[in-house]
């Protein structure tokens, strides 16, 4: 049986007979050693078209109902088919119907009375599971376009002993499909950073960054060097909802990788130049 979300409004425990819509509960096409069945509450003996007998000796007479749950402090179990005011609880599926209405049974003594109604199953959504399983498989596959790397200063270089500020990307992904027929949405949220800075040394963060002044995300290198490649994999938890419904998280994450950055980092130390008058600098020679 698939979990169903449940819309409850005052009174919602108690439901009418008739199932609160008006339409038919009645069940068919059942089969059950050759017992007959009827189509609503009451004695089905006194319905002519269901006489009070089996076509097998063997097995015995039910009737078979579909109504809503309906709590009844007087009855075993506390959940019966059988109301006294308001409106049943409303369980939808997850591609927006309404779920099937739960499936009762009762049994013909031999005395021609009735055993009280036993629930067979409850409220069910027979297409869940499997749009359920392609949504999950829709979400796997996804690659969410990765968060953009920025750093200040973005000139390709850094100064060592300097921080350098870094910032991601963090707007959320959305995909659209249609998945068996229903209307999905999937939305990815950017959940954690992982910053690796090229020296030896990483950042995990679910912080974003902001710029400077206000910068909440840097990094500091050590010491100069020709090239070192920073590298960023975001970690993204999603939802998705059905024909525009309510979002229902995943389980899993899935994840990104950014397209790396080679910078080079200079040694902060100041040194004597010799420029010309355009500007053009070579290091002074030493004395």
């Amino acid at each position: 049986m698939s979990v169903l979300a449940v819309v409850v409004l005052a009174g919602a425990l108690f439901a009418s007979s008739g199932g609160g819509d008006g339409g038919d509960h009645s069940i068919s096409g059942l089969s059950d050693g050759g017992s007959y069945y009827v189509d609503a509450l009451g004695d089905s003996g006194n319905n002519p078209a269901h006489p009070a007998s089996s076509s097998s000796d063997d097995a015995p007479v039910r009737d078979y109902l579909r109504e809503p749950y309906c709590h009844s402090p007087n009855l075993q179990p506390a959940f019966a088919p059988m109301c006294t005011s308001g409106e049943g609880p409303v369980f939808w599926c997850l591609d927006g119907t309404q779920a099937e209405l739960p499936l009762w049974v009762r049994t013909q003594n031999e005395d021609g009375t009735w055993s009280q109604w036993e629930l067979l199953s409850g409220y069910t959504c027979p297409g869940d599971e499997l749009l359920r399983a392609a949504i999950q498989h829709e979400w796997t596959q996804l690659q969410p376009e990765p968060s953009d790397i920025r750093l200040q200063p973005n000139t390709g270089w850094v100064i060592a002993t300097v921080p350098t500020v870094a910032m991601a990307a963090d707007a959320p992904r959305v995909h659209s499909a249609v998945l068996l027929g229903a209307d999905v949405d999937i939305r990815a949220t950017a959940q954690s950073y992982r910053w690796e800075w090229g020296d030896g040394t990483h950042t995990a963060t679910s912080d974003p960054g902001k710029p400077y002044p206000n910068a909440t995300l840097t990094h500091t290198y050590p010491h100069a060097s020709d090239a070192v490649t920073l590298t960023l994999a975001t970690t993204w938890s999603g939802q998705y909802r059905v024909n525009g419904g309510q979002w229902v998280n995943f389980d899993a994450a899935i994840h990104s990788d950014s397209t790396p950055v080679q910078l080079t980092v200079y040694d902060p130390r100041s040194r004597l130049v010799d420029c010309d008058l355009n500007g053009h600098c070579v290091l002074k020679a030493s004395t």
